[in-house]
């Protein structure tokens, strides 16, 4: 249902103001802000209109109206400006994101720490899915005998480290060599399409009775045989007590039990994958009408083009998009420049 010029003026000064104040608006605080030169009666008309179109509801009689979760998608997609994120704050989140250590998994908890701070709410990161990931070179590495050590590491500085019994006998000699092999085969590689190869080369490696493949392929594959679990970093969960009043308790309960469920958030990253950019998503669109309090504003991040894993913040559905937005999309750009430049 298309709207009128002057419904959206008065649909945007709705919002923005729940935005600032997270109260009704009334129609004369809309007339006043309006450049409409209308009068508050002329507004109470308009709104009137937007509510019957359900971008507005009234809590109870006589009260001012609240924007809708519709009404929010339509300020986002059509209405809202992002605003230029100050050069001395993006300065102060570069500085803060480098700060991490030289870990990937370092890196990505310190990087929803800084979107917490940043935002007041949630900050998320999610790590990749290592069956998408390719492999930059494995080594294996005698801890004792009968034991070894073997360090995969993938694009964007992803490590797995796994302890893997061996016979004895292997010497690290053997293990150099079982490692040269491994990376000549399977470099360049994700795990879904080495665990498929393994199959293959186990079979020619039988039949060519060739010991060294064969140990090598058999390292290899309890190497990569992981279930891929990826780890979500979360910071500030608790930080939804300051947004929320005492009637939204079920909300806020609701909200703490999905994130307390990484498969639920794992589910949703996956329906973002296909998302290029940044982008907002409502707990009704993400999750079910339990959280339709709530909004997420997320981003991929990307190691020489290919897309890693998501950051994000999740609050209110009333957040301020305007300075949320391209703070988020701004920290999933440095944090893909920085791993650049780290890992690659």
């Amino acid at each position: 249902m298309t709207l009128t010029a002057r419904e959206i003026e008065v649909l945007r000064i709705i919002v923005q103001a729940y935005i600032d104040h997270a109260a009704p608006v009334g129609s004369r605080y809309v007339a006043k802000q309006s450049t409409l030169k209308l009068s508050a009666a002329s507004m109470r008309n308009i709104m009137a209109d937007l509510t019957e179109k359900g971008y507005l509801h009234q809590p109870y009689t006589s009260a001012g109206r609240v924007p809708t979760e519709k009404a929010f998608r339509f300020y986002v997609d059509t209405v809202l400006s992002p605003a230029l994120l100050p050069e001395s704050t993006r300065q102060n989140m570069k500085e803060a994101l480098v700060q991490a250590g030289l870990e990937f998994s370092d890196i990505l908890e310190n990087t929803s720490k800084l979107i917490s701070a940043q935002s007041s709410q949630v900050g998320m990161a999610v790590a990749p899915k290592r069956s998408m990931i390719r492999l930059q070179r494995i080594d294996l590495v005698q801890v004792r005998a009968g034991l070894v050590m073997a360090i995969a590491i993938f694009d964007g500085g992803v490590v797995h480290n796994k302890l893997l019994p061996v016979e004895a006998r292997v010497t690290p000699d053997d293990l150099i060599k079982y490692a040269n092999y491994l990376n000549e085969k399977f470099q360049g590689r994700t795990i879904e399409e080495i665990k498929r190869d393994i199959l293959l080369e186990m079979e020619q490696a039988e039949t060519k009775f060739n010991a060294l493949y064969g140990r090598a392929l058999s390292l290899a594959q309890e190497a990569f045989d992981s279930n891929n679990d990826r780890e979500v970093f979360l910071e500030g969960t608790l930080t939804v007590l300051d947004h929320l009043e005492g009637k939204d308790i079920s909300s806020m309960r609701e909200l703490l039990e999905f994130l307390e469920h990484r498969s639920a958030i794992l589910e949703l990253v996956d329906k973002l994958a296909q998302s290029e950019g940044l982008i907002v998503t409502f707990g009704t669109e993400f999750y079910g009408p339990e959280l339709g309090q709530w909004g997420l504003i997320s981003s991929p991040y990307q190691v020489q083009g290919q897309k890693l894993g998501m950051v994000g913040t999740i609050g209110p559905i009333h957040m301020d998009y305007s300075r949320l937005m391209p703070m988020v999309d701004t920290i999933a750009k440095m944090l893909s420049d920085l791993l650049e430049s780290r890992f690659t």
